[in-house]
């Protein structure tokens, strides 16, 4: 029998008095196999209460946001001579043109910092949803501490090799692009939470979303739906959307830690 650390989540001996892992006291009478499997509806709700009681973990993701209502109004504002010339009027094509290829480089600029710190967001909800599962509320500040810039440069080379992946997956079969997509659900919580190097997280987040399926999948199914419905939303569902998001990165933590091995 093995002993559940409540503060890193790792299997210790069950004599053992101290984690191997975190050195945290650990409680005795406490062993992983005995705590049973969360529904998927103890995930939706304990990752509401996460939230609702750590507040801060929006701010990182008001970047992005920002970064992307920037980029609508740029996108409208160059529409706007486009949309006034009728028949009849002249304009100059190389002026058109220059400014097309400029809008261009300016949406990829904003695209990639977008990106960029929409990573950096999910990797500050982890962290802070893993702390938080763990009864420690912690700052803006000490997430960062805890995540650092290493990670983060891990976490976008990760995020380029699963679009790949699911790409891949798409080509193969399009239900194929879904299977690859849940199985590699939790590639980003094992940088985060464990440590992981990029081989090790990828055969990580295999393991577990594969003896986790069902739950895995109807969790994506889930948060698809919500994404979906709230893009329907007037002027706030893009806002909307990215609070989806965080959601989904929360209980996707929360369940990491409740299944992984």
């Amino acid at each position: 029998m093995t002993i559940y650390c409540k503060k890193c989540g790792a299997t210790n001996e069950d004599d053992a008095l101290f984690c191997e892992k975190c050195g945290a006291e650990l409680e005795k009478g406490v062993p992983k196999e005995a705590r049973g499997k969360k529904g998927i509806g103890d995930v939706l709700s304990e990752a509401f209460n996460t939230i609702t009681e750590n507040p801060m973990m929006i701010v990182p993701y008001l970047i992005p946001l920002a970064l992307a209502l920037i980029m609508v109004f740029v996108t409208w504002g160059s529409l706007v001579p486009i949309r006034e010339i009728g028949p009849g009027f002249d304009f100059d094509t190389d002026f058109l043109y220059e400014n097309a290829l400029a809008f261009v480089g300016f949406a990829s600029i904003f695209g990639i910092l977008s990106w960029i710190f929409g990573i950096v967001a999910t990797a500050f909800a982890i962290n802070m949803t893993y702390n938080s599962v763990n009864g420690r509320k912690v700052t803006l500040s000490e997430a960062w501490s805890e995540i650092g810039a290493g990670k983060i440069l891990i976490l976008l080379i990760v995020f380029i090799i699963t679009v790949i992946l699911t790409f891949l997956g798409l080509f193969a079969l399009c239900i194929g692009a879904l299977i690859v997509y849940i199985l590699l659900m939790f590639v980003n919580q094992g940088i985060i939470i464990d440590n992981l190097d990029i081989g090790a997280t990828f055969s990580n987040s295999y393991n577990i979303a594969k003896n986790n399926f069902f739950d895995v999948l109807i969790l994506a199914l889930v948060f698809f739906v919500l994404s979906f419905l709230v893009t329907w939303i007037p002027y706030i569902g893009g806002i909307l959307g990215v609070l989806v998001g965080m959601y989904g990165t929360v209980s996707y933590t929360i369940l990491y830690l409740d299944r992984k091995l």
